[in-house]
């Protein structure tokens, strides 16, 4: 695997603010996502196969975890999705998203790290698994996340189950887990319990559930400044839909977002099924022109190292392998360094970098995030000797 130091390349990208893909990483194992704990100079890279690899800030790579043993990689099965506790600093607690090797049901996990960072293996407790329908391997989902504007709650999204055009309806159905956005309090001895504002608590309809109307919400994002929710909502047919909730009006608490009923904006072809009332409509959905066929779900850029690209909202298309802005409804194409078939996902280091990931086990920077002054700068600057040690480096 080639080395590449990240903290060189990070420090090129922001001396110069234009959009212009770096590879940082190659060799990878189908890598599905990338993140890393706020402050955090590492990257954590997810691969499909059952691995979650670390590159430190020298570009050196191991393996942080390997669950290969226990999970299925059949068709869109694998390790998909990993997040960070907002406590990791103090708790050493994440969470993983994998399809379980003997059931193929979805499976929720947290682990801890001990002293010296290491994976504690003996820590690994299930915190919520979803049944899968038997015999498909597509739609599963697979990401998890945390809002800043909502910390101590887990967002897991979940697929219809897979096949063509939800036949079992799951993503209507409130009383499926299926096809949705759910909202959870993990437990640190594993488990979860069901927040009290979760819009089905004490009505009809699963309470673990906060939106619903999901084909397969595959890559979505928390803002890391507002806490707003993007949803990337991979079409079937016709539509690519990207989904947004606002923290300041509920964070999409309730929504239906209309599949199987709705394709982004337009009836499902084949789907007669009547429109239920109040469904939330995509900011925005695509078709099926230059070769695009699956939405990549990305993250609002707050790196602050490239104007041109602070505050809005960076995705992409896996089949076409192009990448656009988001800003006021409109999307602007970006140079791409992805061919098709190759970009699975976008990611964020520690302090706002965006990447993006490649299927084929590369790794691109996209864009820097401003770097904290060095030591000799901040004395420089007269600031006080002992805030050196309070601040975190971040990649």
């Amino acid at each position: 695997m080639k080395l590449f130091p990240l903290a060189t390349l990070a420090l090129a990208a922001a001396a110069s603010p234009a959009f212009a893909a770096t590879l940082v990483g190659s060799g990878y194992e189908q890598p599905v996502f990338l993140t890393a704990p706020t402050g955090d100079s590492r990257l954590f890279i997810v691969e499909k196969t059952g691995r979650i690899k670390v590159q430190d800030s020298g570009g050196a790579v191991s393996t942080w975890l390997n669950l290969s043993g226990q999970v299925d990689t059949a068709g869109e099965r694998g390790l998909l999705g990993l997040a960070f506790d907002p406590a990791f600093s103090t708790n050493g607690r994440f969470y993983v998203d994998y399809i379980d090797k003997t059931t193929l049901n979805t499976v929720v996990a947290s682990y801890t790290v001990n002293g010296s960072g290491a994976v504690d293996l003996a820590s690994a407790k299930t915190v919520i698994t979803v049944a899968q329908p038997a015999g498909r391997s597509n739609h599963k989902a697979g990401w998890i996340g945390f809002s800043a504007a909502d910390p101590g709650h887990l967002y897991v999204a979940t697929g219809d189950g897979g096949s063509g055009n939800d036949p079992d309806n799951n993503a209507q159905n409130l009383n499926s887990n299926l096809g949705k956005l759910l909202r959870i309090t993990p437990n640190a001895a594993g488990g979860y319990t069901v927040p009290t504002d979760n819009p089905f608590v004490g009505v009809a309809g699963n309470d673990e559930i906060w939106a619903y109307g999901l084909r397969n919400p595959y890559r979505n994002s928390f803002d890391r400044q507002t806490g707003d929710l993007w949803i990337g909502d991979v079409g079937q047919g016709a539509r690519e839909e990207v989904d947004f909730a606002s923290a300041a009006s509920g964070l999409g608490r309730g929504a239906n977002y209309g599949w199987r009923v709705r394709e982004g904006t337009i009836a499902t072809p084949g789907i007669s099924d009547p429109t239920p009332p109040n469904l939330t409509e995509p900011i925005y959905d695509y078709g099926r022109a230059n070769g695009d066929a699956t939405v990549i779900g990305g993250y609002v850029y707050r790196g602050g190292a490239d104007a041109s690209l602070e505050g809005k909202y960076v995705f992409g298309d896996y089949i076409s392998g192009r990448i656009w802005t988001l800003n006021g409804g409109t999307a602007t194409p970006l140079a791409s360094p992805f061919g098709g078939s190759t970009l699975t996902s976008f990611g964020e280091g520690g302090n706002g970098a965006l990447y993006g990931v490649g299927i084929d086990g590369n790794i691109y920077l996209l864009a820097a995030a401003v770097p904290e002054p060095a030591p000799a700068l901040l004395l420089a600057l007269g600031l006080a000797a002992g805030s050196l040690f309070t601040r975190r480096r971040r990649a």
